[in-house]
């Protein structure tokens, strides 16, 4: 097993949280009245500026919302209900019990207004709800259900007005494109959905795509170098395969099963790769860098020519001059993959890693 040096740079960036709150203020300056009724939004909020980012417009309204409904004792329904605690719950379930049935209801204090508005919607009626308890629970949904669709109708206004490239695109909410087999049907007309764009136009046409495309990364302060991806242009391939009519992932459908499957294509990426360590041997690469916090942190990876596998990051803020302490590192790495794989092991070049990589030598030489 021998040693090297190697250098490595790590760079990180995070959104600006200041502007971020700042565009939820200026949505709500399209909705002010609506939220000042319901959620008691102070006077003194400044509503008057007219610009908000795209990004922000429907998920900002929900963050807004959310931030109301998590202060869940304000909830006027709370009054006729009560948290309680079951037997056998389930994780991140809320339970509530109705004061004038006592049926204990899964779900939160939403399904709760449904049960006393008798909605029939995921939950049973209450049998025993007084009439203006009813009416009161029926006009707090309907108009909850007012502002969704408001800030729904707002997203895609915005969606279509501030658009670059507007040929041949259709609504956020049209329901009769059905996607890729549009391509291959005829309209009304008799004519392909599609024309064939000339050199110039398609020039035209990319250069306004490409606009819309630059605008979202500069409201999200996504880095440039992320168009270098290949994921990324895989993304617009898929989006562009698909043709009209995709309706775009969700925040929750990309935190959730997008998430989840993306993480099994990767562990199985990855076994694929570690399978073939005892075959060929690997490098195990340490690079030292320290993160914002000022923390000494060493990233270990292994690699060969199949690909590079990212084992762990060790706070070594404590021992990161200490050669002894860098040794027992690197040495439990070696173990932890097999040291008769380990063909090569490569640190930084500072005095205690070129120690540490001595010893380990040394010791490898004696067993």
């Amino acid at each position: 097993m021998s040693s090297g040096t190697a250098r490595g740079l790590i760079t990180s960036s995070r959104p600006n949280l200041k502007q971020k709150s700042a565009s939820v203020l200026r949505f709500l300056s399209k909705h002010v009245n609506a939220f000042k009724e319901f959620h008691q939004v102070p006077p003194r909020a400044n509503f008057s500026s007219p610009l908000f980012n795209l990004y922000c417009s429907i998920s900002s309204s929900r963050l807004f919302l959310g931030m109301f409904s998590k202060n869940a004792r304000k909830d006027p329904s709370w009054k006729h209900g009560e948290e309680v605690q079951v037997p056998n719950q389930k994780k991140g379930y809320k339970y509530v019990k109705c004061k004038f049935c006592s049926k204990v209801i899964t779900g939160g204090v939403k399904r709760l207004k449904e049960h006393l508005a008798c909605t029939h919607r995921d939950v049973a009626a209450c049998s025993q709800v007084p009439a203006e308890v009813k009416e009161e629970m029926t006009q707090y949904l309907k108009d909850f259900k007012n502002i969704k669709f408001a800030a729904q109708r707002n997203f895609e206004e915005n969606v279509g007005s501030r658009a670059y490239y507007t040929g041949g695109s259709a609504s956020v909410s049209d329901r009769g494109v059905r996607g890729p087999m549009d391509r291959h049907l005829v309209n009304e007309e008799g004519s392909q959905p599609t024309e064939k764009m000339t050199p110039v136009n398609a020039k035209e046409h990319r250069n306004q795509v490409s606009k819309d495309i630059g605008r979202f990364f500069y409201e999200n302060g996504i880095p440039f170098n992320v168009a270098n991806s290949p994921s990324f242009t895989s993304m617009l391939r898929s989006v562009g395969n698909y043709g009209r009519g995709l309706k775009p992932p969700t925040m929750h459908e990309l935190r959730t099963w997008i998430l989840k499957e993306e993480v099994k294509t990767t562990t199985k990426m990855v076994n694929e790769i570690k399978a073939t360590w005892k075959t060929t041997g690997v490098s195990l690469l340490s690079d030292g860098w320290s993160d914002m916090r000022n923390r000494s942190l060493i990233n270990f990876l292994v690699n060969n020519q199949y690909g590079t596998v990212f084992l762990k990051t060790v706070d070594a803020s404590d021992c990161v001059k200490d050669a002894n302490k860098i040794f027992e590192l690197l040495d439990a790495v070696v173990e932890e993959i097999e040291e008769d794989v380990v063909v090569q092991v490569v640190t930084d070049n500072a005095s205690a890693y070129k120690k540490a990589g001595e010893l380990l030598m040394k010791k490898s030489a004696t067993t």
